[in-house]
């Protein structure tokens, strides 16, 4: 009993330590790719968003014993666009990028130790959808607000390098706006975002 009693002592202190006695700054550059995504909105003309597309990324991450905080920032060029050697492909450019503000919950450090360290994040940013038809007719160009929810882990390989691997679900915040011609509906973007990267511990 003593023995559980020591131990409980020793999560719940762990668990309340405070976050700047391990804190540590991650850098880390990702690729991968959007897929799984949905929209009302009406430049989707060649139903691509729903289409695996391949992402590049830096996050930045404070991290203490169990909780943190992230930026992140992602652009998927392409997002909504077809196949650009067919005549009947009509969004020729495009792209959507993402920057969020995040809270990380890890497991602590001390339970993890040289293995694989899980992590949750939420937070909320903004994306930019951008699209360039292929009569230069309808060019669109938005900011609309979002938050993103998901998780993922981290093994070093050493004392300042490490792979990391992340999946996310992005959406735009509900806003109510319908823009005329340009949604059915209220404007709304979704999809989901799969990486691997590099740690880096600066």
């Amino acid at each position: 009993m003593r023995r559980f009693i020591r131990v409980g002592i020793l999560l719940v202190s762990l668990a309340l330590a405070p976050a700047t006695a391990r804190a540590e700054w991650q850098v880390k550059p990702f690729g991968g790719v959007t897929f799984g995504g949905s929209t009302t909105l009406l430049i989707d003309l060649d139903h691509q968003a729903g289409e695996p597309k391949f992402n590049l990324g830096v996050s930045g991450l404070w991290l203490g014993n169990v909780f943190g905080l992230e930026g992140d920032v992602a652009t998927t060029a392409g997002f909504f666009s077809g196949d650009p050697s067919s005549r009947d492909t009509l969004i020729l450019r495009s792209h959507v990028a993402t920057l969020m503000g995040n809270a990380v919950v890890a497991m602590p450090k001390s339970i993890s130790e040289y293995g694989l360290r899980p992590y949750a994040v939420a937070g909320l940013g903004s994306m930019h959808v951008s699209t360039t038809d292929n009569q230069t007719a309808f060019p669109f160009t938005k900011w609309l607000s979002a938050w993103d929810i998901g998780g993922g882990a981290t093994g070093f390989l050493s004392d300042f390098v490490g792979l990391n691997w992340d999946v996310r679900y992005f959406r735009t915040l509900q806003s109510g706006e319908v823009g005329t011609g340009q949604t059915l509906g209220p404007e709304q973007l979704s999809f989901w975002r799969a990486t691997m990267g590099i740690s880096i511990r600066i």
